[in-house]
């Protein structure tokens, strides 16, 4: 792996991928025009640009079985579960991420999503477009509790958007170790005395061998009605136990921004279940400056010889 051995390396071959227009291309020629730079949508990079490649920058990876010749994959979001969540990634190729903070961002998304409740935001729209004066008042969002699910980067930013607004928030971890801004974090094996009296579930944590479907329709049922909010990864939840979670009452209503599969297709029975809202992966928008200067900041310590401070572990997947 590139860096291993504190030998300075400097790659010259860069693959850029993309989702949409970002133009990270520009600002990589701007700051690193001694860089071979080459573009491509993610689904239409070839065996070809592989093989030509020494470093692939992008959000996910190509459809290919191969990585040809990189030896260095830079994500551009938080998550890397995508390049290596049941993936046979080798350990030859060093992986890091974006060095960008999306919990404030995150954080955001996940009160204006509570707030959407309890303002009862559709009921007064629905209201209206009827032409009905409606006598329901709006709740207090303060003083409610709120469990989050990862206490990283991304679980913290949501911790301190909710705690602003007054808000009692706990953390539920792996390891269960305390962590700022949480109240108290316990560890995933306590989750059900946990959640009973929550009033809001966030899912914040990476998605990993162990995490995957880590609400299932057991986990599920043990809800106590709680309103779940996911922003981290589809694959956290089983995603065909929700409408029945919801039916049941095990959840009272879900804001979905991420899916198992993206885009959501137009079958699935989540696009018409009255309880669920639905927005397009994008609680959390890589910044395209930020995502440059996090490749940069990476490349410039493999360049003195040094392992990037982004540097993904493996064995904890994050």
């Amino acid at each position: 792996m590139p860096g291993d051995n504190q030998e300075p390396w400097s790659p010259e071959r860069v693959l850029v991928t993309y989702t949409r227009d970002e133009g990270i291309v520009e600002i990589l020629r701007e700051h690193r025009p001694d860089l071979d730079l080459r573009s491509r949508q993610t689904t239409e990079v070839t065996v070809e640009d592989l093989d030509w490649a020494q470093v692939y920058i992008g959000f996910r990876k190509p459809n290919h079985h191969t990585w040809g010749g990189v030896r260095w994959i830079h994500s551009t979001g938080a998550g890397v579960d995508r390049f290596l969540f049941r993936a046979d990634l080798s350990p030859d190729i060093l992986l890091t991420r974006s060095s960008e903070d999306f919990g404030p961002q995150i954080g955001e998304y996940c009160v204006a999503r509570a707030l959407a409740v309890t303002q009862r935001l559709r009921e007064f729209r629905i209201a209206q477009d009827a032409r009905v004066w409606s006598n329901r008042i709006p709740d207090r969002l303060a003083g409610s509790r709120v469990v989050v699910v990862g206490t990283g980067q991304v679980g913290r930013g949501v911790a301190d958007a909710f705690t602003r607004m007054d808000c009692v928030v706990d953390g539920v971890s792996r390891s269960g170790a305390p962590r700022d801004p949480f109240r108290v974090v316990t560890p995933w094996s306590e989750f059900p005395s946990v959640i009973e009296g929550a009033q809001w579930l966030v899912l914040a944590a990476p998605l990993t061998e162990e995490s995957w479907h880590l609400l299932d329709d057991e986990m599920l049922s043990m809800c106590d009605g709680v309103y779940l909010i996911n922003v981290a990864r589809g694959a956290l939840v089983d995603e065909a136990s929700l409408p029945l979670a919801l039916d049941r009452g095990w959840l009272s209503g879900a804001a979905l921004d991420v899916f198992e599969s993206e885009p959501l297709p137009s079958t699935s029975p989540l696009w018409e279940h009255p309880g669920v809202v639905i927005s397009p992966h994008c609680s959390g928008v890589t910044d395209v400056r930020a995502a440059a200067e996090g490749f940069l900041e990476c490349l410039d310590a493999l360049e003195r010889g040094e392992m990037p401070d982004w540097v993904i572990d493996r064995e904890a997947g994050y």
